[in-house]
């Protein structure tokens, strides 16, 4: 599947933001423009919840795609909810990578420098990963994320799982965070793979997670 023409901008200015806040902050939730460790650590909740209602306590096999400096990673430890038989981290910034391979240890864990999943994968899991914008036009902001959703899609088996910000408008705000429409996100996940729904909670009144099933 061809990328489109934007994409390759698009990563490269990513890198640079996510280079220059993590050099700033180092190995934080700053560092990675998280507004707080709590939400975060909801978002994942949420995220193995969902894993655990498709495979019960079967060993999982999942990329987590922007990872970050490995925090997910952290969580899976601290809360032992998942049977982890395999984990890949991906990330588009190279001193991210390096510091989970630094910090990390972890036979069943591997990290990588990506944007979508090289092998095939039970569960593809993105939390906050299309949060920053690196554009002030949504259209190209949101083709650029279901354009990476795809490349995710095909090395799924078993389902793909991501959240966004969501409001009445879509929009992408003065500091650069990207507001969708949940209906019309929705729409576009059936249309492009299939039975797709949402997750909400209370202590994130502007999060939708999608949870979109293989059929």
């Amino acid at each position: 599947m061809p990328s489109l023409p934007n994409t390759r901008e698009f990563q490269d200015r990513l890198n640079t933001l996510y280079r220059t806040q993590f050099i700033k902050f180092g190995a934080t939730p700053k560092g990675i423009y998280w507004f707080c460790p709590k939400r975060q650590n909801r978002r994942f909740s949420i995220i193995t919840n969902e894993i655990t209602k498709i495979v019960k306590n079967s060993p999982v096999r999942l990329a987590d795609v922007g990872c970050g400096y490995g925090s997910f990673i952290n969580y899976l430890c601290s809360n032992r909810t998942l049977n982890i038989e395999k984990y890949e981290g991906y990330d588009l910034c190279p001193d991210l990578i390096a510091e989970c391979k630094n910090r990390i240890n972890k036979d069943w864990a591997s990290f990588k420098i990506g944007t979508h999943p090289l092998n095939s994968t039970m569960f593809t899991i993105m939390s906050g990963t299309y949060n920053l914008a690196v554009t002030t036009d949504v259209s190209l902001w949101e083709e650029y994320i279901f354009d990476s959703l795809k490349k995710c899609w095909e090395k799924t088996t078993l389902a793909m799982i991501f959240n966004l910000q969501i409001a009445d408008t879509t929009f992408i705000s003065e500091n650069q965070i990207y507001y969708a429409k949940r209906a019309s996100v929705l729409e576009l996940c059936v249309s492009y793979f299939g039975p797709t729904k949402i997750v909400l909670h209370e202590d994130l009144p502007k999060d939708t997670t999608f949870v979109v099933v293989k059929p």
